[in-house]
């Protein structure tokens, strides 16, 4: 018992910014957040706009694209880094906004960029456990409100880097399906420090520090250097160890979909993957880092993309090896296969 995908959507934001507006908004010579940055476009979450009613049109947006409606599901997983707010946890919200029904069971995962690979794995477990026939997962992230900062100086590698926007896939159990395998995690928690936001939780709060400090703990702060650096070193064998567990040859894989944590970072990954350049998923150009909306928001897109091949061809082209693999903030890596 495993799983098929019935439908998936994503939300982008209306607003965007390109290369310009981030040389603008940071005092830059004009050209320098396209050129050094890698910058396109950015999507910006604004007005009306929250992680949870983006979570909510892209959930509405799957349902549509499986034929389904909420009360055909049994489960939620919201599979999200940063949080709409503290309390109440984020998969009651989203189901608030869709007006779901009381019995829709539901749950947050967050293991930061990798959220939607967790969730993918729960899932698995879940319909192999037969406990659920329906479940949905959708990933909303609101990044920029705190990395395009108003309050204190902006780091320039990171106000050019993020994006906002949501992607939610509904998944149905299926006897004979392959769902999500080879799914592999490690934490390598000497990188804990190199990549976090302090304030919102235990650490920093109200009753030990000051206004000012709870302010400038509420920033996303970043060592991009070190943290590519010993992502870097550790990956080779992550996925060497991983592709084996999976009892799996890179020359099987169609795609390598990475989380798109860096222009730096993607363009990078042929030579320490040895994936050939054509197979690696590269949109960070376009879309920037989602965070953990990243990851399904181009597994929504490639789906499409590949779709849309086989109705030029005219053909049921052979099934589509997919590799997911993404970092974390942690230091997470993790991996797992879908066949599209």
């Amino acid at each position: 018992m495993a799983f098929n995908i019935m439908g998936s959507d994503i939300y982008l934001p209306k607003q965007t910014w390109k290369g310009e507006d981030f040389d603008s908004h940071l005092g830059l010579k004009p050209g320098t957040s396209e050129h050094k940055y890698g910058v396109e476009k950015r999507y910006i979450a604004s007005g009306h706009e929250t992680a949870i009613s983006m979570a909510g049109e892209a959930v509405l947006g799957a349902l549509k694209n499986a034929t389904l409606h909420i009360d055909d599901i049994d489960f939620i997983i919201y599979a999200s880094a940063t949080h709409h707010q503290t309390l109440p946890y984020d998969a009651a919200a989203v189901l608030a906004y869709l007006k779901a029904p009381a019995q829709l069971s539901s749950v947050d995962i967050n293991s930061s960029c990798l959220s939607f690979l967790s969730a993918l794995d729960y899932a698995q477990c879940l319909f192999l456990a037969k406990r659920y026939q329906r479940i949905v997962i959708v990933s909303s992230e609101c990044g920029t409100g705190i990395t395009l900062n108003k309050t204190t100086p902006a780091s320039i590698e990171v106000a050019t880097l993020f994006s906002d926007g949501a992607a939610a896939f509904v998944l149905q159990a299926e006897p004979l399906a392959k769902g999500f395998t080879g799914a592999y995690f490690e934490t390598h928690h000497q990188g804990y420090d190199l990549c976090q936001v302090r304030g919102g939780g235990s650490a920093v709060n109200p009753h030990t520090h000051s206004h000012a400090d709870l302010l400038a703990a509420s920033q996303f702060e970043m060592n991009g250097k070190a943290l590519f650096r010993q992502m870097a070193i550790a990956m080779p064998a992550f996925l060497e160890k991983g592709l084996q567990l999976a009892n799996i040859n890179k020359q099987y894989i169609d795609y390598l979909l990475p989380h798109q944590a860096s222009h730096r970072a993607i363009n990078k990954l042929p030579r320490i993957t040895g994936f050939a350049k054509h197979k690696v998923v590269n949109n960070v150009a376009q879309l920037g880092n989602q965070i953990a909306a990243s990851l399904p928001i181009n597994l929504h897109l490639l789906r499409q993309q590949i779709a849309q091949s086989r109705e030029q061809i005219s053909s049921s082209e052979k099934p589509q090896t997919v590799l997911l693999f993404g970092t974390a903030a942690g230091l997470s890596l993790g991996m797992g296969l879908l066949t599209l």
